[in-house]
């Protein structure tokens, strides 16, 4: 799962750079951090709050019935 998140923050982080970088150079960190201690751990980071924003999308579509 780690991988996973670290993965998946790594693609949001390269969309929203419009696409600029090498996606390999994001997903294995070979780029500076900006706000973190490493560019690993920001992704990680972004990937658990995608994460969690998914699953509480979800939640929601199920509470009101949207999805069964």
């Amino acid at each position: 799962m780690y991988f996973l998140a670290q993965t998946i923050g790594a693609v949001i982080r390269w969309l929203l750079k419009g696409c600029k970088t090498k996606l390999e150079h994001e997903i294995h960190g070979k780029l500076p951090a900006t706000w973190g201690r490493s560019y690993d751990m920001e992704n990680l980071a972004i990937g658990m709050l995608v994460g969690f924003i998914f699953i509480a999308i979800v939640m929601l579509l199920l509470y009101y019935n949207v999805i069964s």
